[in-house]
């Protein structure tokens, strides 16, 4: 069965509020919810809520683990993620699109990153495509590579970028076909991940595609709809149509992107836009090789920003007074669904057990990801080989 862990006396958000409940937790599951849990003399390590909000880990659908790639010469290649970083931030489910460089960072070494991830206590998908096509493959064949290799949930292409290579429009047609196949061959989400571009019309191809196709409009996502005037008004045709629309925190003017639309804002402004909030998803766009821009232009530090995740849910809730379950959507149940992940994004029996323990401003106290304890008090339980901290 496991270790056993109680979490007691928790204000449970499933997403949806469902009150003060205990949860108990036997290896990488939930196996019970209920009110004063009897454990019936079992060996059980608890841990006292105290009313406090118990609510699901984040997935977060597009995290660059390797790297994002470097955009400025060889010396701004970005490193790799660590564990402790990941579940710092609240983050136990992650999935990793190729960056902007799939030359010095290839599929094989996102694929080793996602197994190390995996067997450092988080979850850990990947998805393959990328910029620049020919698209790197591991098979010799995209369409092998989705059906073979377990990991590999969707393909992510770049639509209305300068430095992507383009699609003819039957082009992107025919991936969506043979990637509704491959959902049907697998069982996976097998979605059509689109990153949207600072162009006039980023989306038309995509439109094209979802309407053109038959493909069911659930394979498709937009993201970085936030990133510009242009994004946000295709991430509501895209949603019109039945689409996902993903914003990232990370597309900010105050992070050098003088055209974007703030996160929560944006979120905000779909929703105003009548776009179902089901179909909003959030992800970080984390590590990916954009670094801060002082006012004269030239490079401040880099920043991973993977916190931005949760504090754009903290300031959905206390700066806009959305509904906690509604906010938290965005990032746990609403990604779980897009991406094919069933026992993710909630907190319930038989689903795996990925829980935020927070405090009454809603800073994450504990974590679990996959019924282990990994943070504890704010302080990280599980770190990487070679992490900063390990021999302390």
């Amino acid at each position: 069965m496991g270790e056993l862990h109680l979490i007691r006396n928790a204000h449970l958000y499933d997403p949806d509020d469902v009150g003060m409940r205990d949860v108990l937790i036997a290896g990488e599951r939930v196996v019970e919810i209920g009110e004063r849990l009897d454990t019936g003399g079992l060996e059980v390590t608890e841990l006292d809520a105290g009313g406090r909000p118990v609510v699901p880990g984040l997935v977060d659908g597009h995290l660059h683990v390797i790297g994002g790639g470097g955009n400025e010469g060889y010396a701004s290649r970005i490193p790799e993620l660590w564990v402790g970083e990941l579940v710092l931030a609240g983050i136990t489910t992650v999935v990793a699109p190729p960056g902007l460089d799939m030359l010095g960072k290839n599929l094989e070494g996102l694929l080793a990153k996602i197994y190390a991830l995996e067997s450092e206590g988080v979850s850990a998908y990947a998805m393959t495509g990328g910029f620049q096509q020919p698209f790197r493959t591991v098979t010799g064949s995209l369409l092998t590579d989705v059906f073979t290799i377990e990991k590999i949930i969707g393909v992510k292409v770049a639509l209305g970028e300068v430095k992507s290579t383009p699609f003819q429009d039957e082009e992107l047609v025919a991936l969506a076909g043979r990637l509704h196949f491959l959902a049907g061959a697998t069982g996976k989400a097998c979605l059509l991940h689109a990153h949207l571009g600072q162009s006039a019309d980023p989306a038309r191809q995509f439109l094209h595609a979802m309407r053109t196709s038959g493909v069911p409009s659930y394979r498709f996502q937009a993201t970085h709809a936030n990133y510009t005037e242009h994004t946000m008004a295709a991430a509501v045709e895209v949603a019109a149509l039945g689409g996902y629309v993903d914003v990232n925190p990370i597309l900010t003017p105050d992070f050098g992107h003088p055209n974007a639309v703030p996160a929560a804002d944006a979120v905000l402004r779909l929703l105003a836009d009548g776009v179902d909030p089901r179909l909003v998803t959030m992800t970080t766009d984390g590590n990916a090789s954009v670094p801060i821009l002082r006012a004269d232009g030239s490079r401040d530090v880099y920043e991973k920003s993977l916190d931005w995740l949760w504090r754009t849910v903290v300031e959905l809730v206390h700066d806009h007074g959305r509904p906690l379950d509604q906010a938290l959507s965005f990032v746990t149940a609403n990604p779980a669904q897009v991406l094919g992940l069933p026992r993710k994004g909630r907190v319930r029996v038989g689903g795996d057990a990925d829980l935020l323990v927070l405090d009454e401003a809603l800073a994450i106290t504990d974590v679990f990801a996959r019924g282990a304890h990994v943070v504890s008090g704010g302080r990280p339980l599980v770190l990487s080989m070679y992490e900063p901290g390990r021999e302390s």
